[in-house]
């Protein structure tokens, strides 16, 4: 065991290590990060933390697609150590951090430590996430909200703590604040799932749960209020444009683009995606007709088979958009029994390859793209350009000349 944790600790501290030297050399990307990027430099250099503000098609002007929690978390870090990358891909990457050891603990409480490790180990070295921990997004800390509540909801029905349901409702105020309602779609969705296969319905209605609204309204309600009273209509465009009929129909009424089009069913082929290069291990156990490790009802199986699902009946579903799915499946491999030791044997080589993937994607982007990328971007502020906002301004000036 002993040995096992050692290695378990010299590869994550190594994946760590070459990630956190990323975020400091890479310049942020073109167009998503980098919007994200300006808005919390414009917070940090404004001193406004309230309402997230970039520049759009030459009008400096509010941002309603997003709410605020990673900008301002960002902004926060830039205020103390400077305005740069590393600053504002700081906050995703802590939220990893708190997810695995969320992911840990859960599994470790219900498993035993091993499988926490272990668990923890696969979901650090999923090449996607580890990727997405370094980028300034807000998808990595929606992660660490949605999962790290079912993480909680998982100890909670072994103990009943009230502790563990105060912490689900502090998780999903965050990710209210983080990207909208679909943190509590991608908590939801889990549960109930689980509760239709394995008729627990009963634990659903637990009064103690109850405890989780109070510090999720606290937490989450006050920011809409502030916005809807500074700009009208904001409650409406978030609620129904950007987090239902972006959805539904082709033509949204988005203000920032247009969503990204695939097919329905692509998230299926995501889910396998952004679990490489774990997904082999069940696919190889399938293969071989080793089916009982898939016998089991496993509520964290449940859970990311649900979302897949979900994510299934639209076809604008990026691939960010399933990165939910690693803690969960890491979780389920986590637990296994009969294939631990094959699992440990490969966690330094899936470590090799989540780093080596994810600096030679990220050295491709910036050979292939740099005039797009960094202080070499273009003076034009549009729906395609905003790194020269982060690194130039305007900061709360208005519209650039």
């Amino acid at each position: 065991m002993k040995k096992r944790l050692a290695v378990f600790a010299v590869s994550l501290a190594s994946v760590f290590a070459l990630r956190l030297m990323l975020m400091e050399t890479m310049p942020v990307f073109e167009p998503s990060e980098a919007r994200y990027a300006a808005i919390s430099a414009n917070m940090c250099r404004t001193g406004d933390f309230l309402t997230p503000m970039f520049t759009y098609k030459g009008v400096y002007q509010p941002f309603e697609g997003k709410p605020p929690l990673v900008f301002q978390c960002a902004g926060a870090v830039c205020s103390i150590i400077g305005v740069n990358e590393f600053a504002v891909r700081l906050v995703p990457f802590v939220s990893f951090l708190i997810l695995l050891a969320l992911l840990g603990h859960a599994v470790g409480r219900l498993y035993g430590k091993a499988s926490g490790f272990l668990a923890a180990g696969i979901c650090a070295t999923c090449v996607a996430a580890y990727g997405a921990a370094g980028m300034c997004m807000t998808d990595i800390p929606l992660t660490c909200c949605s999962a790290g509540a079912l993480f909680m909801y998982a100890c909670y029905r072994k103990c009943r703590s009230i502790g563990y349901s105060l912490a689900i409702g502090v998780l999903l105020g965050c990710g209210m604040l983080v990207k909208g309602p679909i943190a509590i779609a991608l908590f939801a969705l889990p549960i109930f799932a689980d509760a239709a296969v394995n008729r627990g319905w009963r634990g659903i209605l637990d009064m103690k749960l109850m405890w989780a609204v109070l510090p999720f309204i606290i937490i989450a309600a006050p920011w809409f209020v502030f916005m809807e009273r500074a700009h009208p209509g904001f409650l409406k465009y978030f609620f129904i444009n950007e987090n239902l009929l972006r959805f539904l129909v082709h033509d949204y009424g988005d203000r920032y683009g247009a969503g990204r089009e695939t097919f329905r069913g692509m998230a299926a082929v995501w889910m396998l995606v952004v679990t490489l290069p774990w997904c082999v291990v069940p696919l190889w156990e399938l293969a071989h007709r080793r089916f009982g490790a898939f016998a089991k009802r496993d509520f964290f199986l449940c859970g990311a088979l649900a979302i897949t699902a979900f994510w299934c009946l639209t076809s604008r579903v990026p691939m960010a958009y399933l990165l939910p799915v690693v803690p969960l499946f890491s979780a389920w491999l986590g637990s296994w029994r009969c294939s631990r030791v094959l699992l440990w044997r490969s966690l330094p080589y899936a470590a090799c390859i989540a780093g080596i993937v994810s600096a030679g994607a990220l050295c491709a982007g910036l050979l292939f793209t740099d005039k797009m990328l960094g202080e070499a971007s273009p003076k034009r502020i549009s729906k395609k350009c905003f790194a020269y906002e982060f690194y130039h301004g305007p900061w709360g000036e208005g519209a650039p000349q």
